[in-house]
């Protein structure tokens, strides 16, 4: 009987992510400069008024989940480097998931900013006003959905961990 080795959970994959003091560092730097990029949005788009209609619990939410998946996204590029197999390119959902959240839960600071594209894509402005008032009435529960997504690809990142060292060899 063959022995193969088991590719392990995505459990245990997180555990040694985090079992790392740099990685830990690098959560929590992710973290504060995911804060520092929401509170800047905020500011930017308010006139310096820092004002949020969102529920901080949410807001912090999204922050700890984006930073986690900027660092399991690190975590698979070095992996995979190390094991000269194909890497993993997660971190850039990490940023996008959190900046249009810092769009999304600010006062009215993303009408300016979904105007101008929904006019230039052409879109009408009963179209805009809609779309605007939309993202102001369901602004609680597309931060949950940006929260969720940023969980999905946290899974599905780990996944990919758990396959580095399987049949994608990288060419030398």
């Amino acid at each position: 009987m063959p022995v193969t080795a088991e590719r392990p959970h995505r459990i245990h994959v997180l555990k040694s992510v985090f079992s790392s003091p740099l990685y830990i560092l690098i959560t929590i730097v992710a973290a504060i400069a995911y804060y520092e990029l929401f509170k800047y949005l905020v500011l930017i788009s308010n006139k310096d008024v820092f004002f949020i209609t969102a529920p901080v619990y949410l807001i912090y939410a999204l922050i700890l989940s984006a930073a986690v998946l900027m660092t399991t996204s690190i975590y698979a590029i070095a992996k995979s480097l190390r094991a000269k197999y194909a890497g993993a390119e997660g971190g850039i959902l990490s940023i996008i998931t959190s900046s249009l959240t810092g769009l999304v839960i600010g006062c009215s600071c993303y009408a300016p900013i979904l105007a101008s594209v929904m006019y230039a894509i052409g879109f009408g402005t009963l179209a805009v006003s809609d779309a605007i008032s939309f993202v102001g009435d369901y602004q609680n529960w597309l931060l949950v959905l940006f929260i969720a997504l940023n969980l999905i690809f946290i899974y599905y990142q780990l996944g990919r961990i758990t396959r580095i060292g399987g049949v994608h060899k990288r060419k030398r």
